[in-house]
Order: structure tokens, then C-alpha cells, then sequence
């Protein structure tokens, strides 16, 4: 810190000679030559020079009038030698002025009449010879002959006035332009440097560094007249207020720079909140900027930019607190404030006007910059410090960790080996369970199927009994017929062709066949035989659905159409049905067979068709107006082709709640002893082992609907 302390003396000692002294480039000024025009309402209004009464002009004691920051237009005159100043031009120093007429008067003619400013662009730049406006004086024969400046400004207005041969002002326009380039340069490659550091390391405060340098150094390209020179801003709206623009920028990008840098917010909370609340003035200012009021707008923008003093005791807070990059800081800005005070000394002529107290601020702004730049620097290195000082800390403690983890590994070796034991035995132990579980699965599955077949056992019966019972009437029948044609068969084969009674014999066979009316026997046995077909057909789909349903498939998948299992199902569940509900069905041609557990598949149906029809018995529904639809279909759903049962109903339906239930085990909506609450669960199993999903639609007193979708 010693070190940093030396360079601000050593800044501070630079400043004070370069402020102080008559160098080369001071100036003569005609501020004590010139006669301002004390405001009042007859001349307020006035336009032109033959408007004005000669009773209110008054003479300001310093060389550089500070007329302040007013919204009206100003008044002066300067009388000029007709001979000595001939050729010579009137050059206002002053590049901020935003509307500015001069009028050459001769024995109180005016001769010339020339406007600059933001509205007057083209006339501005044949004006300037620098990039101050600059007036020629004629060479006429005059007795008197008086320059007339009116002038106004949406700020704070100087007006420095000198006389100058063309020569010479081009010749300190050339100084003053090497001077700025000098510090364009500076403040281009610090923005280009620490551009390249924000993209290299990623510290955001390299950014906002980088929009703080271009703040800082539009502000003083606008406050030397250089965007009009290298016309910037062509839209006069946005020219009468680009210095205003560039200190709201200035101020608000300062505020944000420092609280980021310093890092206010942890290490000066009170000054955190504080610079917090400098945003509101900035935001007000902006808003009366957009508004028109150029002049209060300014006073607020300056009133704001005083609180860059309190960055001094906040930096100095920090810098107690072990921050060396804020001794920096304090230094940057404590030469910047230095420069301010002097900018604004020479303002109100306590010092010298001259080039060297004009650039003081741009100095001042430049040397901030370059120290503000290695503070950045300096926290850098203190990153790499801190850096390498967790790298060796996170070392000692990989180190410790690691003679740690060998201790430890031991001992967990051995827990290990006792660990795993313990894991073997429950291993196994948990494989009997599985193991026991999953036979207990199939077994209630088994039983559940079993159960079922009981409860249909007196309708399969019954559907087994019809046509074995008329198989066996048939049989009667068909003997009974058998024993006629046996005795028609017996007369003929008696006949003898050489017998002469053979025609009596065979008048005799068809007396006969009149008698038994063989006709009709014929077409007697052949109706009984196709009735003996038909009944063993329906004996063997029976047997055949019983035998599908009652088979025990375990785990294994086969190929089987979804059609056939359900007609299976229905053939076992005719003859429960048939008295309780009409059974409709509409199964899809061509539908793909699918690997499955048709066992199971077969209790999925049966449970769910059961259910259904016993839906319809708790309605106040007739028996001919119960029906349960069965339907297959083939659909394709996210471009995924499935196969879908659809079992509705036209039963009671079951509201919200029961359906969130119904799958749930030993959940059961009927009354006691008429269900286990097994089914379903059981169902929803089988389903899962399938892939299947399941959708249900129901309505309180109009019916449901299941909605099966097996993967093809």
C-alpha cells in the first residue's frame, strides 16, 4: 500500500504544476473585454442586436464569464478594432453551446448574421476552423464595430471568447486534437485489454469495467465538441442531449462497477444500499431528459456524480478489510476527483482558464483508467494467490483424507466380509420368499380360475346336458327308423327273380314300404344325424373352452388369437348368462395373434364380463333391455399398432372414487359373502405380465366401459 500512496503524491504533484502554471498553451481570453446583458423583461425576448437597450449591460470580473445553467438565451458584446482585427475571427471556446448566433454590427448596421448549433449543422461545420466555432471579422471601413453572441444551452454554459488569427487557431486545434488522440489511444486500448480479459478469464467485473471505459470516454468526447467534428449523431433530438446521455451512463455504470468490484454488498452493506439508491435520481433524470427539461435534468445529473465522494470512505472500508485491489481503487478514484475539482475550479475562475486546466479532466479520467486497470490486475493476482492457496489446502486435506481412507479401508474390509455374509444368508432367504411368493401367486390365480369354473359348473352342466340329451333321443329314434329299413332290407333280399310268384313278392315290398312310409324315414334319419353332429360340435367347443380356461400356463408365452380365447370365454359363461343379460359380439377379422398366457388371459375376460353382467342386474333394467358388447379391434396409436377389447355395459356404473379403487385387493362393492375383492386385483396383474393397459369410462347410472390394449 506504501507504493500506492507514493504514486497519488507523486499524481497530485503533477497535477498541481500542470494546473497552475502559464505553459505554452494558456490562453488569452476576453472575458474582462466583454459586456453581458443583465436579463429583464424588455430584453428578455430580444432577437436581434437593434432589440436590446443599452442600459443593462454589465462587465464580469473574470476572463471566462461562467454564465451557469439557465434556460434563457445570453447576451454579449465585444467591441472590435475595425483595422487591428480585420481578417482575425472570433472564436468561442466552448464546444457544448447547443444554439449559438453571433451578429457583426457597423455603426449600428448589422452586416452579419451567422447561426451554429444542433439545428445547424451544415452552417456549423463551414463555421468551425477547430472544433470550437470560430467567427471571421469582416475588414470594412467602420467607425464602431461590435460582435453581438447570443447564445443558449440545455446545460451549463462558459463563454470563453478569444480573437485569433486563423493560423493560430488551427495550430492549437492541432494541439488539442494530438492531445485527445493521445488519450483516445489510452482509453481504446484499456477497453480492448480488458475486453480481452473478460472473454480470457470470465470475471464479470472486466465487463462492467469495459462498459465503465466507454461512459468515461464518450462523456469526454462529447464534452470537447469531438462527436459534432466526426458528426456522431446526425438526429438533432439525440444531440441536444448527448452530454446528458453520457453522464447518466457515466454515473449509473460507476455505481454499478464499484458495488461489483468492491463487493459492497459483503464487505460495506451500508454503502451497498446507499449507492442502491443513487440509481432513483439517474432514473429521474433520464425522464426529465425525454421530457425536454434539459437544464434540470443536468443540475440532478450533477448533483447525482457528487456521490462519487462517498466512493472514498466505502473504499477505504474495504481496503481496511483486507482488499489490497481497493487501495487501488481509492487511488484511481481520488486522482479522478482531483481532476473534477480542478475542471470546476477553473470554471469559476479561481484558477487559470488555459489548456492545461481544460484537459484536466480528460487527464484525470485517463490516469483513473490505467489505476483502476491494475487494480484489476491486482485482484488477478490475488485470485491466483487465494488459487494456489486452496490448491495446497485442498492438497494437506487430500493428503489427511487419503491416510484417513487407509485406516478406514481396513476396518471396512472386514465389516465388508461380515456385511456380505449377512447380505448371502438374506439373499437366499429372500430368494425362498420370492420363491414361495411367486407359487403363491400362481396358486391364487389357479384357485381364483378354479373357483370360477365351480360357480359355472351347474351351467356347464347344463350346456353339456342338452345336446348329449338330444344325441340320445336322437338314438331312439334312429333305431326305431332302423328297425323299418332293416325289414324292408330283410323282403328284398328274399325276393327270387326266378321265382313266379316275384311279382306278387315285389308288390308285397312296396305295399310294405307304403305301410312304413320309407320316405319319410329317409328324411327322419338324415335330420336326426345332422341334430347327433351338431350336438357333438357343441359338446366339443364346450370341452375345448374348458379345456383353454383351465390350463396352466406359469410363465410361458404362446401364440394365441384374442378372438378365439374370448369366444372360449363365452362359450363357458353361455349358459350362466343367458338368463341374465344379451351378450353382443363384434370381433374384428384378421386380428394378429400375440404372445401370451391364454390361462390367464381367459380370467382376465371372464372376471371382467362377469362383472359387467352382474352390473346390470342392480339396475331397475328389464331382461330384454341388459346387454353386455364384446368387441375387438385393431388401432394404431403413436404410431404403435395394438390390438383393443372393449367390454362395455349398460350397467349401475361406478362413480370417481370406486374406480380409483376397484384394483385394489379384497376392494369389493358387492355384499358379503358374493366376492373376495380378488378378481380385479388379480386382473391387473395379469395385465402388467402382458404389457397391456387398461382404460375405464363410467357414468353413474348409465354404464362402463373397459378399454384393453394388448402390444401385437
Amino acid at each position: 500500500m506504501i507504493s500506492i500512496i507514493r504514486q497519488f503524491h507523486f499524481i497530485v504533484i503533477v497535477f498541481s504544476i500542470i494546473s497552475f502554471s502559464n505553459n505554452a498553451y494558456s490562453q488569452k481570453y476576453l472575458g474582462l473585454d466583454i459586456e453581458l446583458l443583465e436579463l429583464n423583461d424588455s430584453n428578455v425576448t430580444a432577437l436581434t442586436p437593434n432589440e436590446i437597450f443599452d442600459d443593462f449591460w454589465i462587465k464580469p470580473n473574470v476572463s471566462v464569464p461562467n454564465l451557469g445553467n439557465s434556460n434563457t438565451w445570453i447576451w454579449a458584446r465585444l467591441n472590435l478594432d475595425p483595422v487591428k482585427d480585420a481578417g482575425l475571427h472570433v472564436e468561442i471556446a466552448y464546444s457544448t453551446i447547443d444554439s449559438l448566433q453571433v451578429f457583426m454590427v457597423c455603426d449600428g448596421v448589422t452586416i452579419s448574421d451567422q447561426l451554429v448549433g444542433v439545428n445547424n449543422t451544415n452552417n456549423r461545420n463551414r463555421l468551425n476552423i477547430g472544433n470550437y466555432p470560430s467567427f471571421l471579422i469582416p475588414s470594412i471601413d467602420c467607425s464602431n464595430l461590435t460582435c453581438y453572441i447570443r447564445a443558449w444551452s440545455g446545460k451549463q454554459l462558459l463563454l470563453p471568447v478569444r480573437i485569433e488569427s486563423s493560423e493560430k487557431i488551427l495550430s492549437d486545434g492541432h494541439v488539442r486534437d494530438v492531445l485527445f488522440a493521445i488519450y483516445l489511444g489510452i482509453v481504446i486500448s484499456l477497453l480492448l485489454y480488458n475486453l480481452f480479459l473478460f472473454f480470457s478469464v470470465g470475471d464479470k467485473n472486466y465487463l462492467h469495467y469495459v462498459l465503465f471505459i466507454i461512459a468515461i470516454g464518450g462523456t469526454q468526447l462529447v464534452l470537447n465538441g469531438y462527436d459534432r467534428v466526426f458528426h456522431l449523431v446526425s438526429i438533432p433530438w439525440i444531440s441536444l442531449r448527448m452530454t446528458h446521455i453520457f453522464g447518466i451512463l457515466g454515473g449509473v455504470l460507476t455505481i454499478l462497477f464499484s458495488r461489483n468490484f468492491l463487493h459492497l454488498k459483503k464487505n460495506a452493506p451500508f454503502y451497498d444500499k446507499l449507492f442502491g439508491l443513487l440509481y432513483i435520481p439517474y432514473f429521474v433524470a433520464t425522464l426529465l431528459l425525454v421530457l425536454g427539461f434539459y437544464n434540470t435534468s443536468y443540475d440532478l445529473i450533477n448533483f447525482s456524480a457528487l456521490s462519487i465522494i462517498i466512493l472514498i470512505p466505502a473504499s477505504i472500508k474495504v481496503w481496511r478489510s483486507g482488499d489490497v485491489s481497493a487501495g487501488y481503487f481509492l487511488v484511481g478514484w481520488s486522482v479522478f476527483i482531483i481532476a473534477v475539482v480542478i475542471f470546476a475550479l477553473k470554471d469559476f475562475g479561481i484558477i487559470p482558464y488555459n489548456e492545461a486546466t481544460i484537459y484536466a479532466l480528460p487527464m484525470g479520467s485517463a490516469i483513473e483508467l490505467v489505476v483502476l486497470s491494475l487494480a484489476l490486475g491486482s485482484r488477478i493476482n490475488q485470485l491466483k494467490k487465494d488459487s494456489e492457496l486452496a490448491k495446497e489446502k485442498e492438497l494437506n486435506t487430500s493428503l489427511l483424507n487419503e491416510k484417513i481412507q487407509r485406516e478406514q479401508n481396513v476396518k471396512l474390509e472386514q465389516n465388508v466380509e461380515e456385511r456380505t455374509s449377512e447380505l448371502t444368508k438374506t439373499n437366499a432367504s429372500l430368494s425362498e420368499t420370492l420363491e414361495n411368493l411367486r407359487s403363491t401367486q400362481e396358486q391364487l390365480i389357479q384357485s381364483e380360475k378354479l373357483a370360477s369354473i365351480g360357480q359355472l359348473t351347474a351351467g356347464i352342466a347344463h350346456e353339456l346336458n342338452n345336446p348329449i340329451n338330444y344325441v340320445s333321443s336322437s338314438a331312439v329314434s334312429l333305431k326305431r327308423d332302423f328297425i323299418d329299413v332293416k325289414e324292408i332290407l330283410s323282403l328284398i333280399a328274399n325276393l327270387d327273380p326266378k321265382s313266379e310268384s316275384l311279382k306278387e313278392s315285389i308288390e308285397s315290398v312296396k305295399s310294405k314300404l307304403l305301410e312304413l312310409d320309407i320316405t319319410f324315414t329317409v328324411t327322419e334319419i338324415d335330420e336326426l344325424l345332422e341334430g347327433v353332429e351338431d350336438g357333438a360340435q357343441r359338446t366339443a367347443e364346450i370341452v375345448r373352452g374348458l379345456r383353454i380356461f383351465s390350463r396352466m400356463d406359469g410363465n410361458q408365452e404362446i401364440k394365441a388369437n384374442i378372438n378365439e380365447l374370448l369366444s372360449s370365454t363365452l362359450i363357458i359363461l353361455r349358459s350362466n348368462l343367458k338368463h341374465v343379460v344379451d351378450v353382443e359380439v363384434d370381433l374384428s377379422e384378421n386380428l394378429p395373434d400375440i404372445n401370451c398366457q391364454p390361462g390367464k388371459l381367459n380370467q382376465v375376460f371372464m372376471n371382467i364380463i362377469t362383472n359387467a353382467a352382474h352390473a346390470t342386474t342392480d339396475t331397475d333394467l328389464k331382461r330384454s333391455e341388459r346387454s353386455v358388447k364384446v368387441s375387438t379391434r385393431v388401432v394404431t396409436t403413436d404410431n404403435v399398432e395394438v390390438i383393443q377389447v372393449e367390454i362395455s355395459d349398460n350397467g349401475v356404473g361406478m362413480s370417481k372414487e370406486t374406480q380409483a379403487q376397484i384394483f385394489i385387493p379384497f376392494f369389493t362393492t358387492k355384499e358379503v359373502g358374493k366376492g373376495t375383492g380378488l378378481g380385479l386385483s388379480i386382473v391387473q396383474g395379469i395385465l402388467e405380465d402382458h404389457d397391456a393397459k387398461v382404460e375405464i369410462s363410467s357414468t353413474m347410472g348409465e354404464g362402463t366401459i373397459f378399454i384393453l390394449s394388448f402390444p401385437t
